[in-house]
C-alpha cells in the first residue's frame, strides 16, 4: 500500500528550480514511484522530475501531498520525511527583491535638463556603464534544420539520447571546476538534462510523432516554457531561460556544434539589448567589452541577472520600445543607479556622466585608501578588521579589499555537494593556498560545522525534531572521528605555511574542548613521528554561539587561546527566536539590551584572562553597530570582504573612550528602540565636523547651478557624509524652487534639512567662471556655500547656522577674503568663526 506524507510549503518564494533540484536529488536514487500533488491547484508531478515539480506551481503555504509506492518505499519515505523536516525549509537562499519602477523617474536636475532621451526601466544591478547598443536575438532553432519526416525513429532517438547522455557528462565535468554562481547554474541545468519528464517528452516526440531531433527539442522547449509561463509566477517564468539554454546545448551536441543563435562579436564597449538573454548566451559574450545589459523580460531572480550581478554588470529590465533600441546602434549610458537608459547623448548629458564617474571613482579611491591603512580609532585603539570567506578563491580579493586577516574561513563548502568527504591532500592544498595568500596575516579556520542548515548527505545524520538544537558541529565529531581527524591533520600540516588558527564551532562545554585538544595533540604527534613540518604552537579557539558558553568563559579560557562571537546563532539561541522567521524580526535585533549585556559579559571575561575576543557574525558587517562593538573592547571584527574598507573608514572617526560611554548608556536601556535612538544621537553628536578642508572645491568646472549643486553633493557622498546623494539634491532643490538662494554680491547659499545626511555638513564651491543663479541682484555666482543639516538635529540649528553665515556675508571684507583665497585649509579657517557661538 502506498505511503503518504502531507506538508505545507514553507518557502516564501515557492518551489522553483533550486529547491526542486534538491528535492529531486533526495528521491531519484530510489526505485519507488514518487508523486507530488499540489492540493491547491490539483496538479500532480513526478517527484523525480525537476520540471514537473516546478510546473506544479507550488507557492508559499500551499498544502501538498507526497505519495510513494514501490519496493523501497519505506526507505524513500524516511529519507523524504527527514528532508522535509530538516533541509527543505532552508534549502533556498532568500531571493533579492527586484527594484520597483516608480511612476515618475527620480533624476538629478542636471540629467533632466540635459536634452538627452531617457528611457525608464527597473534596475536589477546597480552601476553606470557606457557603450554602443548591440542587439542579441532570442533562442531559436535554425530554419535549415528539418523538424518532421523521420523515417527511422529508432535511429533518430538513439542519436538524440546519446547526445543527451554526452550533455549530462559535460555538465558533470564542468561542475568539478566551476565555482560560485556558475556552479549553482550548472547544477540547475544538469537537473533539467537528466529530468525524466524532459527525456520522456523528447522520446515521445521522436517515436510517436516522427519528429527529428531538432523538432523534438523545439517541442520540448515550447512545452516546458509554456508550462512555466502558465503558472503566473515571474520566478518560474525566469526559469524558462534555463530550459532554453539546455535545449540549445543539446541541439549543439546532436548536430555537432550547430549554431543555435550566434551572439554578435563585441569589439568595443557595448550595452547588450535583448528581449531575453539565456545564461548560456551571457557566458558566451566577450566580457572584455560587455559593459551592461538592457532586457525586456528579466527579474532579480533570473540566472542571467544573478550572473550579471556576480560580474558587477549594470542591468536594466522592463525598458519600453526595445525594438527601436535594438536597431539604434548608437552610444548610450545605462544608469543602473537611477534605473534609466540614456540615448541621444548631448554634451550636457556627457558632462553629467563624467561627473557621475568622478563621484564613484572618488568614493572608490577613498575606500581603497582606507583599505590599505591599519584599522585604528582616532584615539589610537587598534582593532583588527578581518574577512569572512567560504572558499580559497575569495582570499586574494579579501586582502585586496583591506582584510588584515581571515577571521572566519568556513570549511563547509569543501564538504557539501559531493558524494564523499574531501581527503587530507585536497584539504591541505586548500588551506595552504589561503595561508600563502595571507602572507604574515592570521587565518582562522573553522572546523566542519555540519548539521542544522548544513546537511552533508553522506554523513547520513538521522532526522531530528529540531536540528538547530541537535547534533551539530563539535557534537558529531566523536561519532565521525576519522573524518574530523583527517581535517585536523590537513590543518596541522598547513600550519607550517602561515599563521593558522583552528576554531571549533558550537562549543557549549569545557569537556568538548578538552576532547578536541586531545585529538589535535595526537595528530600533531603523528605528524612529528613522520617528520612533517607544522606549527606546534598553533592556537586553538572556539566560536561563542551557544549561551551556555558565555557562562562558562572562565573554564573555557583555561583551555583555549582565543574566542570569536558568532552573533547570528548566539542571538537566535539567546532570544529563542529563529532568525529565518520574519515574524520574529523584533526579537532578532542585536540592539536588544539583554543581548548587549551578554556580549559585554563575554568580552569582559575574555579580556580579564588576556584572551583575544572577536566577532564574526552579521552584526560586525554593519557600520551602524561599530561604535557599540568598539565600546566592547573587541580585538577583532570579521565581516564580508566588500564592507571592510567602509568599516576601517568609520572606525577612524570613532573615539574608543566615547564608544565605551555609549555602550554603558545602551546597557541601561529598556528596549531595542531606546538603544537605537541612543545610537543615532551618538552618530550625530560624535560624527564628523560641520566643516572640513575636503569639503572645499576651490576650482570647479561647474557651468550651471545644477552642476554646482550636484558637485557639492557628490563631494558629500565621496566623503561618506551621505549614502543618498540624490535625496540630498532633491531636498536642496525643494528650497531652491520656493525661492532663490542667490543672496547677491556673487554668493549663493543653497541649503536643506534631511536625514539623508549622515552628518550635518557645509561645502564650499568656487566655479572657474561665474554661474547664472537667478540671484536677488541678478548677478551670477562666484562662490557657493551649500549647507545640509540632519533633520533630527535641533529645530533651530539649521536656521542658526544659516543666519550666522548670512550676517558674515554682509561684510564686504569677509566676502573678498573668501573670493581671493584658493587654499582649502585657509578657506576653512576664514569660515570657521561663522559657526562658533
Amino acid at each position: 500500500m502506498a505511503l503518504e506524507q502531507h506538508f505545507v510549503c514553507p518557502l516564501p518564494n515557492g518551489v522553483h528550480a533550486r529547491p526542486a533540484s534538491v528535492l529531486e536529488e533526495v528521491v531519484r536514487g530510489f526505485e519507488s514511484e514518487v508523486t507530488l500533488l499540489n492540493q491547491r491547484t490539483r496538479r500532480a508531478a513526478n517527484g523525480k522530475s525537476v520540471l514537473a515539480i516546478v510546473g506544479a506551481d507550488i507557492r508559499h503555504w500551499d498544502p501538498c501531498l507526497f505519495t510513494i509506492s514501490g519496493p523501497d518505499e519505506r526507505e524513500a519515505m524516511a529519507a523524504l520525511t527527514a528532508f522535509l523536516q530538516n533541509t527543505f525549509p532552508r534549502c533556498d537562499e532568500p531571493l533579492l527583491p527586484a527594484a520597483r519602477r516608480s511612476g515618475e523617474l527620480r533624476l538629478s536636475p542636471c540629467l533632466r535638463n540635459a536634452g538627452a532621451t531617457v528611457h525608464g526601466g527597473v534596475s536589477l544591478v546597480r552601476g553606470i556603464a557606457r557603450g554602443r547598443l548591440v542587439p542579441v536575438g532570442k533562442f531559436s532553432i535554425p530554419r535549415t534544420l528539418p523538424r518532421n519526416g523521420v523515417t527511422d525513429p529508432e535511429t533518430e532517438w538513439r542519436q538524440l539520447d546519446a547526445a543527451l547522455a554526452k550533455l549530462k557528462a559535460a555538465y558533470d565535468e564542468r561542475l568539478a571546476v566551476a565555482r560560485g554562481i556558475e556552479n549553482d547554474l550548472i547544477k540547475v541545468h544538469r537537473s533539467i538534462a537528466r529530468d525524466v519528464e524532459f527525456r520522456r517528452r523528447l522520446r515521445e516526440a521522436v517515436m510517436a510523432r516522427r519528429r527529428t531531433a531538432a523538432g523534438a527539442i523545439e517541442e520540448a522547449a515550447a512545452h516546458f516554457t509554456g508550462l512555466l509561463a502558465a503558472s503566473g509566477s515571474a520566478l518560474l517564468y525566469d526559469r524558462a531561460l534555463d530550459i532554453q539554454d539546455v535545449c540549445a546545448q543539446l541541439l549543439q551536441e546532436v548536430y555537432d556544434g550547430a549554431a543555435v543563435e550566434i551572439n554578435p562579436e563585441l569589439t568595443e564597449d557595448s550595452l547588450v539589448v535583448a528581449e531575453a538573454l539565456t545564461p548560456g548566451q551571457f557566458l558566451a559574450l566577450n566580457r572584455k567589452f560587455l559593459k551592461g545589459l538592457v532586457l525586456a523580460d528579466a527579474s532579480a531572480t533570473s540566472h542571467t541577472v544573478i550572473l550579471a550581478r556576480s560580474f558587477n554588470l549594470p542591468t536594466l529590465a522592463g525598458v519600453e520600445d526595445l525594438a527601436t533600441l535594438q536597431s539604434d546602434g548608437g552610444e548610450a549610458v545605462l544608469d543602473g543607479d537611477a534605473g534609466v537608459l540614456v540615448t541621444q547623448l548631448t554634451d550636457a548629458a556627457r558632462r553629467y556622466y563624467a561627473m557621475e564617474q568622478r563621484r564613484l571613482a572618488g568614493r572608490r579611491a577613498r575606500l581603497q585608501k582606507a583599505a590599505s591603512l591599519p584599522a585604528t580609532t582616532r584615539d589610537g585603539r587598534r582593532i583588527e578588521i578581518a574577512a569572512n570567506i567560504a572558499t580559497a578563491d575569495e582570499a586574494a580579493a579579501a586582502f585586496d579589499g583591506g582584510a588584515e586577516g581571515i577571521g572566519l574561513f568556513r570549511t563547509e563548502m569543501l564538504f557539501l555537494d559531493r558524494n564523499s568527504p574531501p581527503d587530507e591532500t585536497e584539504q591541505f592544498e586548500v588551506y595552504r593556498r589561503v595561508l600563502e595568500a595571507a602572507g604574515n596575516r592570521p587565518v582562522i579556520v573553522r572546523t566542519l560545522d555540519a548539521g542544522g542548515d548544513k546537511r552533508v548527505a553522506y554523513l547520513n545524520l538521522p532526522a531530528e525534531e529540531n536540528p538547530f538544537l541537535g547534533r551539530r558541529a563539535v557534537r558529531i565529531y566523536p561519532e565521525f572521528e576519522p573524518l574530523f581527524r583527517t581535517q585536523l591533520r590537513a590543518l596541522i600540516r598547513a600550519s607550517a605555511f602561515g599563521k593558522l588558527r583552528v576554531m571549533v564551532p558550537m562549543v557549549a562545554l569545557p569537556e568538548e574542548v578538552r576532547w578536541v585538544k586531545k585529538v589535535i595533540a595526537e595528530e600533531q604527534s603523528r605528524c612529528a613521528a613522520e617528520k612533517l613540518p607544522f606549527d606546534a604552537a598553533m592556537p586553538v579557539g572556539a566560536m561563542i554561539e551557544v549561551p551556555a558558553a558565555a557562562f562558562a568563559m572562565e573554564a573555557l579560557c583555561r583551555e583555549l587561546d582565543f574566542f570569536s562571537i558568532g552573533s547570528n546563532d548566539l542571538l537566535q539561541y539567546f532570544m529563542a527566536a529563529d532568525r529565518m522567521n520574519t515574524r520574529l524580526a523584533a526579537l532578532h535585533d542585536p540592539l536588544q539590551p539583554a543581548f548587549l549585556r551578554l556580549l559585554k559579559q563575554i568580552a569582559d571575561a575574555a579580556r580579564a584572562r588576556q584572551k583575544e575576543i572577536g566577532l564574526c557574525g552579521e552584526m560586525g558587517g554593519q557600520t551602524r553597530f561599530l561604535p557599540l562593538l568598539t565600546g566592547l573592547g573587541l580585538n577583532k571584527i570579521s565581516a564580508a570582504a566588500p564592507v571592510l574598507a567602509g568599516l576601517k573608514t568609520e572606525l577612524a572617526g570613532l573615539s574608543a573612550d566615547e564608544c565605551r560611554q555609549l555602550l554603558d548608556a545602551a546597557l541601561h536601556c529598556a528596549t531595542a528602540e531606546e538603544a537605537g535612538v541612543l545610537l543615532e544621537e551618538f552618530a550625530s553628536r560624535h560624527g564628523l565636523p560641520l566643516l572640513d578642508p575636503d569639503l572645499i572645491i576651490a576650482d570647479s568646472d561647474a557651468a550651471t547651478r545644477e552642476e554646482a549643486i550636484k558637485q557639492a553633493v557628490d563631494r558629500l557622498f565621496v566623503l561618506g557624509r551621505t549614502e543618498e546623494p540624490l535625496a540630498v539634491e532633491e531636498a536642496v532643490w525643494q528650497r531652491e524652487a520656493a525661492y532663490s538662494t542667490g543672496f547677491g554680491n556673487g554668493f549663493a547659499i543653497p541649503h536643506c534639512k534631511t536625514n539623508a545626511m549622515r552628518f550635518s555638513s557645509l561645502a564650499l564651491l568656487k566655479p572657474r567662471a561665474p554661474v547664472a543663479w537667478r540671484s536677488l541682484d541678478g548677478q551670477p555666482v562666484r562662490v557657493m556655500i551649500l549647507l545640509a543639516v540632519r533633520e533630527d538635529r535641533s529645530a533651530t540649528e539649521h536656521m542658526k547656522i544659516l543666519a550666522r553665515l548670512a550676517r558674515r556675508l554682509m561684510d564686504g571684507g569677509f566676502r573678498t577674503r573668501l573670493e581671493r583665497e584658493s587654499d582649502p585649509a585657509k578657506l576653512c579657517a576664514i569660515l570657521q568663526p561663522s559657526f562658533e557661538s
